[in-house]
């Protein structure tokens, strides 16, 4: 198993067909939210998985994800940092989660063993390997690692969204790859 990083350039290349997608959409063109969900569905994907520990909560956050960046794409300004203010949209998303599982159901951190139909979902967590990395994790390192690979943000990116300090978020993506190391080492 291999996790790749984006380049800056692949990096900046994908924050401008996610702007002009958001552009066309915020001009009624509904065909770009297609186009757009195939770009990006596996970073929002992943980035609620790692919020959630749970693979359900986390498709369902995602697909919510996508209902609020239909309804407000009007409402973005470019700014060259797209996947910023999707993840944030996401965010309160996931924290509305929690709030509302908290007056129900205790939180579960582990991950769902329910096989997945999708392929993309597929690629992202059926891997048992992949699952014991992510288990190695805690949820802030999980957080920061999903933001940085699976996403592209920069630290600094980061570190705004999360309203943590730099320092915090670069201690925390090198403790959790120093960890994802020692596990690959060991197998």
């Amino acid at each position: 198993m291999v996790i790749v990083a984006l380049t800056a350039e692949e990096i900046e290349n994908k924050n401008d067909k996610i702007e002009q997608l958001l552009a066309s959409l915020s001009t009624g063109d509904t065909a770009s939210m297609g186009r757009l969900y195939d770009l990006i569905k596996t970073d929002v994907f992943a980035y609620a998985l790692s919020k959630t520990g749970n693979k359900q909560d986390a498709d369902d956050i995602m697909q919510d994800t996508f209902v609020k960046i239909y309804k407000y794409a009007k409402q973005y300004r470019p700014k060259g940092k797209p996947m910023a203010w999707i993840i944030t949209i996401e965010l309160n998303l996931i924290r509305r989660h929690f709030q509302l599982k908290a007056r129900t159901v205790e939180f579960d951190e582990s991950f769902e063993n329910t096989p997945s139909n999708e392929n993309f979902e597929e690629g992202v967590i059926n891997d048992a390997f992949l699952r014991e990395l992510l288990k190695a994790l805690n949820e802030e390192e999980r957080e920061v690692v999903s933001l940085h690979i699976v996403s592209g943000m920069k630290h600094r990116e980061i570190a705004k969204l999360l309203q943590r300090p730099l320092s915090t978020v670069l201690s925390k993506y090198n403790r959790a790859i120093k960890k994802l190391q020692a596990i690959v080492k060991e197998e």
